[in-house]
């Protein structure tokens, strides 16, 4: 089961923008659905902006932010616990662009604490992960469909996708991303070619 899963991170390249809000929306990337604005987010650029930036079919808000076409890909296969939300990405004052941010709040604690290498907060919570080892019989007792997308419990800004929804979305070619197997994957993965 292990061998199932994959990370999903950037593309390493200083042209791919990260993004940030351009607006405060503090009732989102809880455990529940975002309940709609009737309108899309707004959604800028975040700091520091490449010299030529380019946009990509994923960036990170840090929750990941997908194309249309791939959010199209995705959506049909009725992912339990992901909502698409749109959003408007201003690339520049007259340059905005329609992205969908992908709200995870499918929450799931799966980290095995034995086997894995992590960086502890005083109170046990999780500040960091070295070597990241899935709990198999905590996945095994959760249908495959209701994890199929997830967020690491202990790790909320760690996006796990099954090798069935990997396979969904590199079929469409995208640029931008990469999913690591998390076997290879850590919390400095990012940071690495």
């Amino acid at each position: 089961m292990q061998n199932e899963y994959f990370v999903l991170e950037s593309a390493a390249s200083n042209d791919y923008p990260m993004l940030e809000w351009d607006e405060y929306l503090a009732t989102f990337g809880n455990s529940r659905p975002f309940k709609p604005l009737g309108r899309p987010v707004k959604l800028r650029l975040g700091k520091p902006i490449p010299k030529n930036p380019i946009m990509v079919d994923f960036h990170e808000l840090p929750a990941p932010v997908f194309s249309p076409r791939v959010k199209e890909a995705l959506e049909p296969l009725d992912i339990h616990g992901v909502q698409f939300v749109l959003a408007d990405v201003k690339v520049k004052p007259d340059d905005v662009r329609p992205y969908w941010i992908l709200n995870v709040y499918n929450w799931i604690a799966c980290v095995d604490r034995g086997h894995s290498i992590l960086s502890l907060f005083d109170d046990g919570g999780v500040l960091g992960v070295k070597k990241l080892v899935l709990d198999e019989k905590a996945l095994s007792e959760i249908p495959l469909e209701r994890r199929l997308v997830f967020c690491l419990r202990e790790s909320l800004s760690t996006h796990v996708f099954h090798q069935s929804m990997v396979e969904k979305v590199l079929a469409l070619k995208p640029e931008g991303l990469r999913f690591i197997p998390v076997s290879r994957w850590s919390d400095s993965a990012a940071f690495q070619p």
